[in-house]
């Protein structure tokens, strides 16, 4: 995966966030609507926030001791699912 596949993945996720973001500021002007110039105020904080946030993830998932850490915490989550497999399994031979 190249740093162009990485930016690419996570500007899908900012994109998908912004569209969020504004669906849910359409709903909640709606809702409120007496309340416009708050409401409005606070939704562009929060959709300003997730771009942030989006952006500062894109840059983290360049840094090698983030990579490092994904790849440790998804070989842990998959010991983690395979040992409860591999339990539940043994119970269940055992109960039959």
């Amino acid at each position: 995966m190249t740093k162009n596949d990485v930016m690419l993945a996570w500007g899908k996720v900012g994109d998908q966030l912004e569209a969020l973001g504004l669906k849910l500021k359409l709903h909640a002007e709606q809702e409120f609507a007496d309340d416009d110039d708050e409401v409005s105020n606070a939704l562009e904080r929060l959709a300003e926030a997730f771009e942030n946030t989006a952006e500062a993830i894109g840059h983290a998932a360049t840094d090698k001791a983030v990579q490092h850490d994904v790849s440790e915490a998804g070989r842990h989550l998959i010991e983690a699912f395979a040992t409860t497999v591999n339990q539940a399994t043994s119970q269940f031979r055992v109960k039959r």
